[in-house]
């Protein structure tokens, strides 16, 4: 079975798309089969891995999976040059999806049973969350079981974990999970006090179990997105690359692969 992890945190803003393109990216660049899934209906990840046409299509999307099971995740997963892309879609914005599966039976498993299902022979599948902690998200968490969390280093971040870590401890509670963070990644980190002390208090939070990784603002990082890529496959240098390779180097460890 394929080692799967989200990207999430309750704030938006916090560089989920990025860490999850990149880290995605990462695992390629180490030579792993991966493939990213965009739970997001704002489609981020899938304009940023130049799939745009995809967010409109007319056919099959992650839409009909989760809600209408009238399709498999195999049947909308699309080859990438570095990895696979499970594209999200505009009709998952336009018809509230997150209240109807909160509607639907077994609606924040869906996305677990729909991954079960997946025979794509992927070493590792990465979930790009929508903000908030919604349905969407439930389903992320409960279907990977391992997190990765992006933050600001601004201190608007601590409640924002807070929440987090509150929503991790009621679906373990509620569905018998075992939820686990496995890094934190600090983005948009700046050479002065502040993110200073929000890296040391990331530090403190999570007991040094975990790591975190601290990304500096680039510009260039939007421009890899904009062109459709990562920074592994993006035609200039980008000193940030090495921070998204350790990422994936932990992962893949964690992974066992």
């Amino acid at each position: 079975m394929a080692y799967r992890v989200c990207i999430t945190n309750q704030k938006g803003g916090t560089g989920k798309t990025t860490v999850s393109i990149n880290l995605a990216g990462g695992l390629a660049e180490r030579g792993h089969d991966v493939v990213l899934i965009d739970l997001d209906p704002q489609g981020y990840a899938t304009v940023g891995t130049g799939l745009k046409a995809s967010y409109s299509t007319d056919g099959a999307t992650l839409f009909e999976v989760l809600l209408e099971e009238s399709a498999t995740l195999g049947d909308i997963v699309q080859e990438g040059p570095e990895f696979d892309v499970i594209p999200s879609a505009a009709r998952m914005a336009g018809r509230n999806i997150e209240a109807q599966l909160k509607q639907a039976t077994a609606g924040e498993r869906r996305l677990e049973a729909a991954l079960d299902d997946l025979d794509g022979g992927h070493d590792v599948i990465v979930i790009d969350c929508p903000p908030g902690l919604g349905a969407l998200t439930d389903n992320a968490l409960l279907a990977s079981r391992n997190v990765v969390i992006p933050a600001e280093a601004k201190g608007t971040s601590r409640r924002a974990l807070e929440l987090l870590n509150d929503q991790i401890d009621t679906l373990e509670q509620y569905f018998g999970a075992d939820i686990r963070p496995i890094a934190v990644v600090a983005n948009e980190a700046r050479p002065d006090g502040v993110s200073d002390e929000m890296l040391e208090w990331f530090d403190a939070v999570f007991g040094g179990t975990i790591p975190v990784y601290e990304v500096r603002k680039r510009v260039a990082l939007q421009r890899a997105m904009d062109a459709g890529r990562s920074v592994f496959a993006h035609d200039e240098d980008i000193d940030m690359a090495a921070v998204f390779d350790d990422l994936a180097g932990h992962v893949e460890q964690e992974a066992g692969l």
